[in-house]
């Protein structure tokens, strides 16, 4: 018997905040359904700065595509994955080569579009620099 991949929804919020929270889970798992994943597996940092790659529910995600469970990954925006470009490129190209399909609700990360998903990326680190 062949073993589905699941879909993985992952949130963050640099800021701990649980009624945002609660929200971007349930806006980003209503466009993991519009996309097709059902009952997709819900990863959630709270409070953990995008700065950083050691968080406990990204470490878990992680933890799952290294052990081939999770087909997808459907987050809000590109920037939940990583506040800095080159290890969230990294990353992406790693879950990409693993056959990992990648999604964002604000349409800044698909996998089917790098080169609009390294734009994204860019401008909006220089967005963060000129603030």
């Amino acid at each position: 018997m062949e073993q589905t991949k699941s879909a993985a929804v992952y949130c963050k919020l640099a800021q701990a905040d649980d009624e945002a929270t609660v929200l971007q889970k349930e806006r980003v798992s209503r466009y993991a359904a519009e996309l097709g994943y059902t009952d997709p597996i819900i990863y959630a940092d709270n409070g953990a700065s995008g700065l950083t790659f050691d968080r406990p529910a990204f470490s878990a995600m992680n933890a799952d595509i290294a052990a081939g469970k999770i087909g997808a990954v459907v987050t809000l925006s590109s920037s939940r994955i990583g506040r800095n470009a080159i290890e969230a490129l990294a990353w992406m190209d790693k879950a990409r080569r693993k056959g990992v399909v990648l999604k964002a609700w604000d349409g800044s990360l698909d996998d089917n579009a790098p080169a609009f998903m390294l734009f994204d990326m860019i401008t909006a680190e220089m967005r963060k620099k000129q603030a």
